[in-house]
């Protein structure tokens, strides 16, 4: 399964212009920003990440660093306590909140009735690969695989 990371910077809103204008300089200088929300930068690499943390440290900006599943066709609605949405538009989810699982194989009927039980724990769905990948609560990766197995219908946590 696909990550990125978000790496958080504290407010600017205490220094004066120029200095926001050269950090933000300095963090387009740093890193290959894919996507912005706020003051989260996001990006592809692990070593981006850490060039874009170090910088932040070494201004006294940095606030916390994340690894998020990009969503590519999320649903509609999602529970936002688990992500947000980007300032271009794009989902992503915390990776240490979430658990992203896929249902392998079973009877059609026992799927769509696994489903229908699941439905209460499903964060969101990514509907752009098949099959679809699911996202639920991480601790309830022990109760997706308790309900799928009920249906006898198998599952993969990612």
């Amino acid at each position: 399964m696909q990550f990125v990371y978000g790496v958080e910077h504290r407010d600017l809103k205490a220094h004066s212009s120029g200095f926001s204008s050269q950090f933000v300089r300095k963090i387009a200088d740093t890193a290959n920003i894919l996507d912005r929300d706020d003051r989260l930068c996001i990006v592809q690499t692990e070593s981006e990440k850490q060039a874009l943390q170090d910088l932040f440290e070494q201004e006294n900006l940095f606030e916390e660093a994340f690894e998020l599943y990009p969503l590519q066709s999320p649903v509609a609605t999602f529970n936002t306590d688990y992500g947000f949405v980007s300032s271009s538009n794009h989902v992503y989810l915390y990776k240490e909140m979430t658990v992203p699982f896929r249902i392998d194989e079973g009877n059609e009927e026992e799927i769509k009735m696994a489903i229908l039980q699941m439905e209460e724990h499903i964060i969101a769905i990514d509907e752009s690969v098949n099959p679809f990948v699911y996202f639920a609560d991480r601790q309830q990766g022990d109760l997706i695989k308790q309900i799928a197995s009920a249906y006898q219908v198998s599952v993969t946590l990612l």
